[in-house]
């Protein structure tokens, strides 16, 4: 591959590498996805918010999300093929599921925000707070909760601000964002491998039905 482009490039799309090193970052995509909705969920308890009718529906959409990635990797699991001794996912689905989620991934981590509010932002500076005299009972007066002690809903707080907010979690949104290329790349491998010939030919096919003046010439199947 020394100086050989075509032969660098043929070794990730002219062999399965290309499919399963993508496969495997949409398992680790999914299980992400499911671990901050969870979060999600867990937030809305800390603070009480989960039975208001626009935050489940919040939530019913952030567990829709969960449950399309995960929908994408068992599509294309079931719709794979063999390729000798293996058994390779569907290429197009992957793509797909590369394309859908570079857009997913940034609106999920601003709905969790949304979902949390003010909440991230009124906690103590430090676990050393909860040592001070002073301030101990200001904070277990302040960060009162009905389903956490005040306690494990700093803790949670803490865990989902480092999930949404921090400098941590910039660089894993913009990982998502493109580490399967930049968009024009993803949607490229996506143009390059989807099934246009049968599309088109629906198409077609439709238009072999009839001529301009309307009349059927043929019944439609």
């Amino acid at each position: 591959m020394h100086r050989d482009t075509d032969m660098c490039r043929a070794q990730f799309h002219d062999t399965p590498g290309h499919i399963f090193q993508n496969y495997q970052a949409q398992i680790r995509l999914s299980v992400k996805v499911r671990f901050l909705v969870g979060l999600a969920h867990e937030i809305s308890e800390a603070i009480g918010t989960t039975n208001m009718p626009q935050v489940r529906e919040q939530l019913g959409g952030l567990a829709a999300n969960a449950g399309m990635v995960e929908a994408m990797l068992t599509g294309m699991e079931a719709s794979g093929s063999q390729r000798g001794e293996f058994y390779l996912p569907n290429r197009h689905l992957v793509y797909t599921a590369q394309v859908a989620t570079q857009d997913l991934y940034p609106r999920l981590i601003n709905l969790i925000r949304d979902l949390a509010g003010g909440s991230l932002i009124i906690l103590p500076s430090s676990f050393r707070d909860w040592a001070n005299p002073e301030l101990a009972p200001i904070l277990r007066k302040t960060q009162r909760s009905a389903n956490f002690t005040s306690e494990d809903k700093v803790k949670l707080l803490k865990a989902a601000w480092d999930a949404v907010g921090s400098e941590f979690v910039s660089r894993h949104t913009q990982y998502e964002m493109f580490y399967a290329g930049a968009h024009f790349v993803a949607t490229g491998h996506s143009y390059r491998t989807f099934d246009w010939s049968t599309a088109r030919g629906m198409v077609d096919h439709l238009l072999s039905t009839y001529d301009l003046d309307g009349a059927e010439e043929t019944p439609p199947a």
